[in-house]
């Protein structure tokens, strides 16, 4: 295109862009008078099959985020001016209102979210479905760890007046707003005339689980509160993976009208340390790749079975983009997220998948800010339960709150730093030291203080 024509483009987007403002506007005003169109969100509930997924470089799967990025801003408006007049080609996430034609009313619902106006706001859920939630959100009820940390990270804590059992019990001390909100229960049971007698907008599950997700929108929906399946943690019965942690945080963030800044500010941290760690290890050859198998049952409670991680498990996802084996991922006799497995079962996928005759073998207890076991304890059970088998294990231990947070990164720089020492000195990676400046910089208050990180992972060593 030479220049006499790219101005001329130009000038016109410029007069089309502003032509579109002022119908934006004068929708805007017919909007807070007139109730809206009953066709806006006439695709909720869709199911999306992976073909008609929006772009994998976008993270905020939110309807209006034309150009598919990481916002919605006035690029989205300028993009899809570009799609109505050809210019541009249509995208997933074009129809801002989701009544399932692409045209000028999506510029007003464009324009509508970026001045977070009392609207509905569509979305991409972790099922991947079209869901929607209503702005403002002013009062939500979360679960489990994934959801306090998130809510935590991107400033949502003040809006939080229910937390389930586990954050009452294990993460109270976060934040003042979950040790003096009330308890709704079980993510599995959750109590929905304890939500709906507080007055919530938002119910934020903190893990997807295939019996509770089947009954909550029913039950919650027809009296005005939104059910939102936006979680970092791994699923229970549901087999979608969920290793997209940085997508469920700046989608929490947004559709929760939480600390934007901070989340960015989170994000932008997060992909320097991934690049980084990926760049490093995609430099090891295949063949002097470590080995490593995941257990969520320690011998030191075991009742003879043990909760082997598998095929598509959040942490095997994570540690193959970073160099590692996961033993889970290609096993035959690992294949779902999480199965129980005998020791002489287990013994059996340990010898079969050794690497140079040795294993990495990570026990994900419950220890962290939870303490329900010690990983010290855990990995001295598990080293005298595996002492006979002809294979040189070395033990590590990480909180299962770990790999379910924003501290997944973390998760992935303690395997770098434990298994390719070399390769994590070469390009300055310390996960003790990342560990604290997370808190440092993301927490929202000084609870990590006094916060033990071998608590949290622990180098065990060969036993």
């Amino acid at each position: 295109m030479n220049v006499r024509r790219a101005l001329a483009v130009t000038i016109v987007v410029i007069v089309l862009l502003s032509a579109a403002l002022v119908h934006v506007r004068a929708e805007n005003e017919k909007y807070h008078v007139d109730a809206e169109p009953s066709d806006v969100g006439l695709t909720v509930g869709t199911q999306l099959s992976e073909d008609g997924f929006p772009s994998d470089s976008s993270r905020l799967w939110v309807y209006g985020n034309a150009n598919e990025d990481d916002n919605i801003d006035e690029d989205d408006m300028r993009y899809l001016l570009g799609v109505l007049s050809g210019e541009n080609p249509v995208t997933v996430l074009s129809d801002a209102n989701c009544d399932g034609v692409v045209d000028e009313d999506d510029l007003v619902y464009i324009q509508r979210i970026i001045e977070s106006d009392r609207m509905d706001v569509f979305y991409i859920d972790n099922y991947y479905r079209v869901a929607s939630v209503s702005w403002p959100v002013e009062r939500i009820a979360i679960g489990y760890c994934s959801g306090a940390y998130v809510a935590d990270l991107t400033g949502v804590t003040n809006k939080v007046v229910l937390v389930d059992d586990t954050i009452k019990n294990y993460w109270g001390e976060m934040n003042g707003r979950f040790s003096s909100a009330g308890s709704f229960g079980a993510t599995e049971t959750p109590n929905y005339e304890t939500m709906i007698a507080a007055g919530i907008n938002v119910y934020v599950v903190g893990y997807c689980d295939a019996n509770a997700d089947a009954l909550s929108p029913s039950r919650l929906n027809p009296v005005g509160i939104d059910v939102m399946f936006i979680s970092t943690a791994d699923n229970s019965g549901v087999d979608i993976p969920n290793e997209n942690i940085d997508r469920s945080i700046l989608m929490f963030s947004f559709l929760l009208q939480g600390d934007m800044h901070k989340t960015d500010s989170y994000i932008e941290w997060h992909d320097g340390l991934l690049e980084k760690m990926v760049e490093a290890t995609s430099r090891i050859p295949e063949n002097e790749r470590e080995a490593m198998l995941m257990t969520r049952t320690s011998a030191l409670y075991s009742t003879g079975t043990y909760s082997i991680t598998g095929k598509d498990n959040t942490n095997n996802i994570h540690a193959e983009w970073v160099g590692v084996d996961a033993v889970g991922q290609h096993c035959d006799l690992l294949p779902k997220n999480y199965q129980s497995l005998d020791v002489e079962t287990l013994a059996t996928v340990m010898i079969q998948n050794q690497h140079d005759g040795r294993l990495f073998f990570v026990d994900n207890a419950h220890d962290g800010m939870r303490h329900q076991y010690d990983l010290g304890e855990c990995l001295k059970a598990d080293s005298e339960l595996l002492s006979n088998l002809d294979v040189e294990i070395h033990y590590l231990g990480m909180a299962r709150e770990m790999g379910n947070s924003p501290l997944y990164v973390v998760e992935m720089a303690f395997y770098v730093c434990i298994m390719y020492p070399e390769v994590a000195e070469s390009v300055g990676l310390d996960y003790k030291g990342l560990f604290h400046e997370y808190f440092e910089r993301f927490a929202s208050t000084d609870y990590w203080l006094n916060l033990d990180i071998e608590d949290f992972f622990l180098d065990y060593g060969v036993a």
